[in-house]
Protein backbone atom coordinates (compact mmCIF):
# COMPACT_ATOMS: atom_id res chain seq x y z
CA UNK A 1 0.00 0.00 0.00
CA UNK A 2 1.14 3.67 -1.10
CA UNK A 3 1.42 5.51 2.40
CA UNK A 4 1.53 8.64 0.33
CA UNK A 5 -1.61 8.27 -1.41
CA UNK A 6 -3.10 7.17 1.53
CA UNK A 7 -2.50 10.11 3.72
CA UNK A 8 -1.65 12.76 1.26
CA UNK A 9 -5.16 14.04 1.00
CA UNK A 10 -6.27 14.56 4.64
CA UNK A 11 -2.73 15.56 5.71
CA UNK A 12 -1.56 17.82 2.11
CA UNK A 13 1.26 19.83 2.82
CA UNK A 14 0.66 20.95 6.07
CA UNK A 15 2.84 17.80 7.56
CA UNK A 16 6.67 17.99 6.94
CA UNK A 17 8.43 14.92 5.42
CA UNK A 18 11.15 13.90 8.10
CA UNK A 19 11.37 11.09 6.04
CA UNK A 20 10.63 8.96 9.11
CA UNK A 21 8.78 5.38 7.85
CA UNK A 22 7.59 5.41 11.54
CA UNK A 23 5.55 8.54 11.41
CA UNK A 24 4.27 7.47 8.34
CA UNK A 25 3.21 4.22 9.59
CA UNK A 26 1.87 5.21 12.83
CA UNK A 27 -0.70 7.47 10.72
CA UNK A 28 -1.96 4.34 8.91
CA UNK A 29 -2.04 2.36 11.28
CA UNK A 30 -4.19 5.06 13.34
CA UNK A 31 -6.70 5.15 10.03
CA UNK A 32 -6.87 1.54 10.08
CA UNK A 33 -7.58 1.58 13.98
CA UNK A 34 -10.23 3.95 13.23
CA UNK A 35 -11.26 1.98 10.50
CA UNK A 36 -11.51 -1.34 12.41
CA UNK A 37 -13.29 0.39 15.45
CA UNK A 38 -15.89 1.66 13.38
CA UNK A 39 -16.64 -1.56 11.69
CA UNK A 40 -16.94 -3.19 14.82
CA UNK A 41 -19.35 -0.71 16.12
CA UNK A 42 -21.50 -1.72 13.61
CA UNK A 43 -21.07 -5.33 13.69
CA UNK A 44 -22.32 -5.01 17.81
CA UNK A 45 -25.19 -2.96 16.84
CA UNK A 46 -26.38 -5.13 14.16
CA UNK A 47 -25.89 -7.73 16.50
CA UNK A 48 -27.91 -6.35 18.84
CA UNK A 49 -30.46 -6.35 16.32
CA UNK A 50 -29.99 -10.22 15.08
CA UNK A 51 -30.30 -11.10 18.38
CA UNK A 52 -33.67 -9.34 19.30
CA UNK A 53 -32.24 -7.66 22.60
CA UNK A 54 -35.55 -5.83 24.52
CA UNK A 55 -34.22 -2.47 24.22
CA UNK A 56 -33.99 -3.35 20.06
CA UNK A 57 -37.54 -5.02 20.21
CA UNK A 58 -38.53 -1.78 21.89
CA UNK A 59 -37.14 0.81 19.27
CA UNK A 60 -38.33 -1.94 16.20
CA UNK A 61 -42.27 -0.75 17.94
CA UNK A 62 -41.43 2.42 18.52
CA UNK A 63 -40.41 2.73 15.00
CA UNK A 64 -43.69 0.49 13.81
CA UNK A 65 -41.26 -2.02 12.07
CA UNK A 66 -42.18 -6.29 12.63
CA UNK A 67 -39.15 -7.52 14.61
CA UNK A 68 -38.19 -9.18 11.53
CA UNK A 69 -37.65 -6.50 9.50
CA UNK A 70 -35.46 -4.91 12.59
CA UNK A 71 -33.55 -8.07 12.45
CA UNK A 72 -33.58 -7.64 8.60
CA UNK A 73 -32.35 -4.09 9.42
CA UNK A 74 -29.52 -5.92 11.71
CA UNK A 75 -28.48 -8.27 9.23
CA UNK A 76 -27.18 -5.30 7.01
CA UNK A 77 -25.57 -3.13 9.70
CA UNK A 78 -23.54 -6.50 10.77
CA UNK A 79 -22.80 -7.35 7.37
CA UNK A 80 -21.80 -3.74 6.14
CA UNK A 81 -19.58 -4.07 9.46
CA UNK A 82 -18.12 -7.10 8.75
CA UNK A 83 -17.47 -6.28 5.01
CA UNK A 84 -15.48 -2.98 6.17
CA UNK A 85 -13.78 -4.99 8.69
CA UNK A 86 -12.66 -7.69 5.70
CA UNK A 87 -12.17 -4.88 2.73
CA UNK A 88 -9.45 -3.38 5.03
CA UNK A 89 -7.61 -6.17 6.28
CA UNK A 90 -7.65 -7.60 2.73
CA UNK A 91 -6.75 -3.96 1.35
CA UNK A 92 -9.93 -3.92 -0.74
CA UNK A 93 -10.63 -0.38 -1.04
CA UNK A 94 -13.58 -0.59 -3.43
CA UNK A 95 -15.08 -3.13 -1.53
CA UNK A 96 -14.72 -0.88 1.53
CA UNK A 97 -16.08 2.11 -0.42
CA UNK A 98 -19.27 -0.03 -1.26
CA UNK A 99 -19.81 -1.25 2.15
CA UNK A 100 -19.18 2.19 4.03
CA UNK A 101 -21.56 3.59 1.58
CA UNK A 102 -24.20 1.42 2.30
CA UNK A 103 -24.20 1.64 6.11
CA UNK A 104 -24.27 5.25 5.66
CA UNK A 105 -27.12 4.85 3.71
CA UNK A 106 -28.75 2.80 6.59
CA UNK A 107 -27.73 5.42 8.99
CA UNK A 108 -29.26 8.56 6.91
CA UNK A 109 -32.57 6.46 6.88
CA UNK A 110 -32.68 5.54 10.63
CA UNK A 111 -32.00 9.32 11.18
CA UNK A 112 -35.53 10.00 8.61
CA UNK A 113 -37.20 7.33 10.77
CA UNK A 114 -36.68 9.34 14.31
CA UNK A 115 -38.26 12.20 12.36
CA UNK A 116 -41.17 10.53 11.00
CA UNK A 117 -41.82 9.15 14.47
CA UNK A 118 -40.97 12.92 15.58
CA UNK A 119 -38.58 11.71 18.23
CA UNK A 120 -36.41 14.54 19.45
CA UNK A 121 -33.53 15.41 17.94
CA UNK A 122 -31.84 14.06 20.21
CA UNK A 123 -32.44 10.84 19.64
CA UNK A 124 -31.12 10.86 16.65
CA UNK A 125 -27.65 12.17 17.36
CA UNK A 126 -26.43 8.74 17.81
CA UNK A 127 -27.66 7.67 13.95
CA UNK A 128 -26.25 10.68 13.14
CA UNK A 129 -22.61 10.05 14.60
CA UNK A 130 -22.72 6.65 13.21
CA UNK A 131 -23.93 7.89 9.97
CA UNK A 132 -20.32 11.01 10.15
CA UNK A 133 -18.81 7.76 10.95
CA UNK A 134 -19.63 5.52 8.01
CA UNK A 135 -18.63 8.59 5.85
CA UNK A 136 -15.47 9.28 7.08
CA UNK A 137 -14.84 5.57 6.86
CA UNK A 138 -15.99 5.72 2.99
CA UNK A 139 -13.43 8.63 2.60
CA UNK A 140 -10.81 6.99 3.57
CA UNK A 141 -11.15 4.07 1.76
CA UNK A 142 -12.04 6.28 -1.06
CA UNK A 143 -8.31 7.75 -0.99
CA UNK A 144 -6.34 4.93 -1.22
Amino acid sequence: MAVDSFVAPWLGSKVKRTGSIHSEMEIVLGLSAFILAASLLFVAGGSAKLAGVAAMRTDAEHFGFHCGIYRLIGAAEFAGGLIVCTARLAQQPLLGVVAATGLTALMFGTMAFHLKVTDSAVKAVPAAVFALTAGIVTCLFAVN
